[in-house]
């Protein structure tokens, strides 16, 4: 059986489109690839997630989460006035709020959660304070980043089960569209194992595939289609992967498909007897 893959370049999507006269222009797209000197560990010297093209917007939030977020432990926070006081940033915060970041750039505090999938709609305390500008009253810190975290549908917590559902791969697109992947692979293989053992026996014994009648009103649809039906109906795994149970465009039971069949196996055996 032959089969033709095509590959298309990955660098560049060509397409056309008419102009206002007429004529046909050829139009080039690059596509953005994923630039590991993106990846910054200080919270303030990031780029914003939405300004990364969407085709590696995972791709960067992957690799954050590899990172963790930016915590610099045994750092010398600096000292500034706040009204009447001298106040810092205090390294104790990270045990209590898994979620923040420090800047040592800017000297404020950063939400590791909503930078990489914050929602759109803003909050009362301000979302682009965690993620943009930073936060630095660290008189008010305690009582700031409690509010921060909100209730149950604040747009922190929002952030932090999108990034649970991302981290689960389990639960991601990805992963269920290629489980389904993998499960169509492995039904057409006991599929295309079934059917070919079928063709050679028919081969072997020299006897004829198709009949005048091949209806599924038929009371005898000839050797092919009467042995598969059989096999089915006697091998419990075949029969969950054949004709009714197998995809409308993929039961592999036409006559064009059993002579491609015949035909792989006729190529296969000049092969042996050339080798």
């Amino acid at each position: 059986m032959e089969r033709f893959f095509k590959s298309i370049p990955k660098s560049i999507e060509a397409r056309t489109s008419s102009t206002s006269d007429g004529s046909t222009v050829a139009q080039k797209k690059s596509r953005v690839e994923f630039d590991p000197s993106d990846i910054i560990a200080d919270p303030g010297l990031r780029k914003p997630i939405e300004e990364y093209d969407t085709g590696i917007r995972d791709q960067v939030r992957k690799e954050y989460l590899l990172m963790g977020p930016c915590q610099p432990v045994g750092h010398n926070f600096p000292r500034k006035q706040q009204g009447k006081d001298l106040r810092s940033f205090k390294e104790v915060w990270f045990q209590k709020f898994d979620w923040l970041e420090y800047s040592v750039e800017k000297d404020a505090a950063y939400c590791f959660y909503c930078y990489l999938f914050k929602q759109s709609r803003g909050e009362k305390l301000g979302i682009d304070a965690f993620t943009k500008t930073g936060f630095s009253n660290w008189k008010k810190a305690m009582e700031v980043f409690t509010e921060h975290v909100g209730g149950v549908n604040s747009n922190h917590n929002n952030a932090m089960r999108h990034c649970e559902d991302f981290k689960n791969q389990r639960q991601s697109v990805l992963h269920i569209f290629s489980s389904y992947r993998r499960e169509m692979e492995i039904a057409y293989r006991a599929r295309v194992t079934a059917i070919l053992r079928i063709v050679r026996f028919l081969l072997l014994q020299g006897l004829a595939f198709r009949g005048h009648d091949e209806s599924s009103s038929s009371t005898n649809r000839v050797n092919f289609l009467e042995m598969l039906n059989w096999y089915g109906t006697e091998v419990e795994s075949v029969g969950r992967v054949i004709n009714e149970n197998a995809p409308g465009n993929n039961q592999m039971t036409s006559p064009q498909i059993q002579k491609e069949l015949v035909r792989a196996c006729a190529e296969e055996t000049t092969h042996v007897i050339i080798d």
